[in-house]
């Protein structure tokens, strides 16, 4: 049976992976391991090496029953209606069914690549999408039905299918090695292709850069793998550098029960400083020295490092809410303290700082409650400058100090004349320190929680997914900080649907070389209903 009514299934399929590009980066956020490295998707053969970016998914359709299972019944639908629209326009409206059509020959893979325009719209990027072809005889079987339709060339031994749809889109296509179905939005994009799958100019597999970042991804499967080539892509999509200081960027996906598992790397450029050279890696106690009840945590190994490197680099520190110059003014204004003199050189190891709720017994004006936990190097220059604060907080702003002790080691807490604040700073352990602002915390976290954030079912996952050595931890209870809104000092959350069904982040980095940085991500989402056939 000949489908002369229907318009060619390479045209359908193409605008649905474009469809999925756009969708499924947008749902999973895109902007453990078995001991095994990732493989390299197989279209990273084909895909030029000046991609601005490129994007793997599955073609398993259970994978994408279990995607549907999660998130809020909002995201859920929101989802639903997204793919009922992308299967209606490009395949149900023209006769055409996933499973009888595509599935028996597809590969497990596809890959969609955004390729820099080379014509006068060159801030914008067009798309090109590739298929592998797994079963060759079935899809010529199908797309054999389509020969004649539409004007063909040649361009160096591949065969060019050039094909307008109703909608008066143009689309170009063609088969390689019968191994790939590749279908671009203009000659130039397909062209290109041509000549990486030729040999003729490099291919993004061929990216010494990008190939040392996938060594450390290290999942065996994957619903979706991500690569990004900063520079270009943010000068294209955000018209400025909106990633400073990062050159290319790696991610592969995952499903679980309870959301996202996502692993990512990050690089620097040739020209750019090696800013993680003295960043190192270690066994993190913060997990055992934080409570239950933060809502927002972030710690480091190299604070040192860090401050330095944050200090040199402009535009990293343009991308937080207060950058570190403006943190130490605020420091030496409000206590005398100079944090690089005064505090910096006795901050020798890991160090936290974590955000709780409010006090139970808060008054009608409730504040959130803050504490820092460090390791010291040198407890005397530490207790000198807890002294230093102590004068300054009684003769400047009249707080009480009162002397006390958690276990066997000192605790300062800090009283106002005037009611409603409170802060306490002291030991936990021979080089382990705190401060602590809020009237419930020293109490949470000294001498030792009663609960610890490892309890928190997501955090514990996240440290499960990630090395047992790392370089720091950011941890985000999105469901409580909500509840908390302009009460703890942190930006307000955009209110959209897919940010509302996220109950929590959780990252983990840690130094591969002086170059390049992994992530190990864990997004928690609701498991909500039993999905049912798309209608």
């Amino acid at each position: 049976m000949v489908l002369k009514q229907r318009p060619p299934l390479l045209v359908t399929v193409s605008t649905a992976v474009l469809l999925v590009l756009g969708g499924a980066a947008a749902y999973l956020g895109i902007n453990q391991r078995l001991g095994k490295t990732a493989q390299i998707p197989p279209g990273m053969e084909l895909v030029p090496a000046n991609a601005l970016l490129a994007i793997t998914l599955t073609t398993d359709e259970n994978q994408w029953t279990r995607l549907r299972q999660l998130g809020s019944a909002e995201s859920q639908k929101i989802l639903d209606r997204w793919l009922v629209s992308w299967r209606d326009r490009t395949l149900t409206d023209h006769g055409y069914r996933f499973r009888t059509h595509v599935e028996p020959w597809v590969g497990d893979q596809m890959t969609v690549a955004l390729l820099p325009r080379t014509d006068a719209a060159a801030d914008t990027a067009e798309p090109v999408m590739l298929l592998p072809i797994a079963a060759p005889l079935k899809a010529q079987e199908l797309l054999g039905d389509q020969q004649g339709e539409g004007a063909t060339r040649d361009y160096k031994n591949a065969k060019i299918q050039t094909i307008t749809t109703d909608a008066g889109e143009t689309l170009e296509s063609t088969v390689l090695a019968n191994k790939w179905l590749v279908v671009a939005a203009s000659a130039g994009g397909i062209e290109a292709v041509i000549d990486s799958f030729g040999g003729e100019s490099p291919a993004l597999v061929e990216n010494g850069a990008y190939l040392e970042a996938h060594k450390s991804l290290q999942m065996s499967s994957s619903f979706a793998q991500l690569y990004v080539n900063a520079p270009v892509a943010t000068e294209v999509f955000a018209g400025s550098d909106a990633l400073p200081g990062i050159n290319g960027v790696v991610a592969a996906v995952d499903l679980l029960p309870t959301g996202l598992d996502i692993e990512a790397a990050s690089w620097l450029g040739p020209e750019d400083q090696p800013i993680y050279r003295d960043m190192k890696n270690s066994q993190a106690w913060t997990p055992r020295r934080l409570p239950a009840s933060a809502v927002f945590m972030l710690s480091t190994g190299s604070i040192g490092p860090l401050w330095q490197t944050l200090g040199e680099a402009e535009s990293l520190s343009a991308l937080l809410p207060i950058g570190p110059d403006a943190l130490a003014k605020a420091l030496k204004a409000q206590t005398g303290l100079d944090f690089e003199n005064d505090i910096l050189p006795w901050l020798g190891g890991e160090m936290a700082m974590g955000l709780l709720p409010p006090a139970e017994e808060s008054e009608a004006l409730p504040m959130g409650q803050l504490t820092i936990v460090a390791d010291v190097t040198d407890r005397e220059a530490a207790e000198t400058t807890w002294s230093q604060l102590d004068e300054v907080m009684a003769n400047r702003f009249r707080f009480d100090v009162e002397s006390a002790k958690t276990g066997d080691q000192p605790v300062n807490q800090l009283v106002s004349y005037y009611g409603g604040i409170a802060m306490g700073h002291g030991w936990l352990d021979q080089d382990v320190t705190f401060f602590a602002m809020g009237t419930d915390v020293v109490d949470e976290i000294a001498p030792r929680p009663s609960k610890t954030l490892q309890s928190n079912p997501a955090f514990q996952t996240l440290l499960d997914i990630s090395p047992q050595e790392t370089s720091g931890y950011f941890f985000m209870d999105v469901d409580r900080l909500q509840d908390f809104q302009g009460i703890l000092p942190f930006p307000t959350l955009p209110d959209a649907p897919i940010v509302s069904a996220i109950r929590s982040i959780g990252v983990t980095t840690s130094v591969q070389n002086e170059r390049t940085l992994r992530y190990d991500i864990f997004v928690e989402l609701p498991k909500g209903r039993r999905v049912k056939p798309l209608p």
